[in-house]
């Protein structure tokens, strides 16, 4: 290649850097207004989460004119966790009962259904009791549950999960007659409540299901109600992530291309460890499976190492033909001394 040749090739180089870096710049200033608002959003959320009304999906408005009637039970229900290893959600559940004294002699049992994929199966999905009898001496009750959830924790930090709520109840009268309880008797005895406490995890606002979609032909009862929770990870996690690994990607690649190979043999241990140390920012805890960050790393420091390979076998190629770079002198200010250049 002669030396014109050699200097567009360099100068159209130089222009595709240029462009690079351009571009580069310009996704981060549109993607870091983005995660600065969703961490603002995040704050304001964890202070005052929303409630909805479990039986219809719609949020609960409060005001001062909002008066407890005496004769109503109310049943509130929240999302503390999604453990995204086991994906099991947990759930708790606390309320107050109510019954116009004297208590009938009944037993009140309520019972939460985990329905995804409810179409394909034979059975009741998995479920939890509660014993929410009123004639019993402790009117106030708080219980913890777990129930399992749909995702896919590998796309972490852009999985999701998904939980179809469902619910049934019963009534054990005295006689030992079971009854079941329907959605309009129950609008009338019961108030419940849905929100979410699930760390770093988002919530939706719930979308009603019909019950009669997820019903199996072997099912021995219709649910009351099923409600789909979906939840998320914050928006800024994405772009921390997205920024992150490609920054660090950057950084690699200008490392690779710009420093001697002396410098590189030296410094490859710090570079991969930089690259890698990207890990504890974007992913906070340990998680027991592989996720695209862990993926994406992997891949950087992989391409690294291979780009390094054929940069040091080019290097030693060049020095046993004979092709390495000369080493001129020159002299240095009124000195006198000679010093190397390339």
């Amino acid at each position: 290649m002669s030396t014109g040749d050699s200097l567009i090739s360099r100068r159209w180089l130089g222009r595709l850097a240029l462009g690079g870096a351009a571009a580069l710049l310009v996704v981060v200033a549109i993607l870091l207004p983005i995660a600065a608002h969703s961490m603002w959003t995040e704050l304001i959320r964890r202070e005052e989460p929303q409630q909805y009304d479990f039986l219809s999906g719609t949020p609960v408005i409060f005001s001062d004119d909002d008066v407890a009637r005496p004769d109503v039970s109310y049943v509130n229900i929240v999302v503390t966790g999604i453990d995204a290893a086991t994906q099991i959600a947990t759930l708790d559940v606390s309320g107050n009962l109510s019954c116009a004294d004297p208590c009938p002699a009944l037993e009140f049992n309520l019972t939460l259904y985990s329905l995804a994929d409810a179409g394909r199966r034979r059975g009741l999905p998995p479920s939890t009791t509660l014993d929410l009898s009123p004639a019993t001496d402790g009117r106030v009750f708080s219980e913890t549950v777990e129930l399992p959830v749909h995702g896919n924790p590998s796309l972490y930090p852009f999985d999701d999960y998904q939980l179809w709520l469902g619910m049934q109840s019963t009534a054990t009268m005295p006689d030992g007659t079971v009854s079941q309880i329907t959605l309009k008797d129950i609008e009338n005895i019961a108030v419940f409540t849905l929100q979410s406490r699930a760390g770093d995890l988002d919530m939706q606002p719930p979308i009603r299901i019909d019950p009669r979609s997820v019903h199996a032909v072997t099912d021995p009862f219709e649910f009351l109600t099923v409600q789909r929770l979906d939840f998320e990870r914050p928006a800024y996690q994405h772009v921390l992530a997205v920024l992150l690994v490609l920054l660090i990607s950057v950084s690699a690649v200008l490392a690779l291309f710009m420093r001697t190979i002396n410098e590189l043999l030296l410094g490859i241990g710090g570079l991969i460890l930089g690259i890698w140390g990207v890990r504890s920012v974007v992913v906070p805890s340990a998680p027991s499976h592989i996720n695209v960050v862990d993926l994406a790393l992997a891949f950087v420091i992989l391409v690294l190492l291979v780009a390094l390979s054929l940069r040091v076998a080019h290097h030693v190629y060049r020095l046993n033909q004979g092709t390495s770079p000369t080493v001129t002198t020159e002299t240095a200010g009124d000195t006198g001394t000679e010093t190397p250049t390339r």
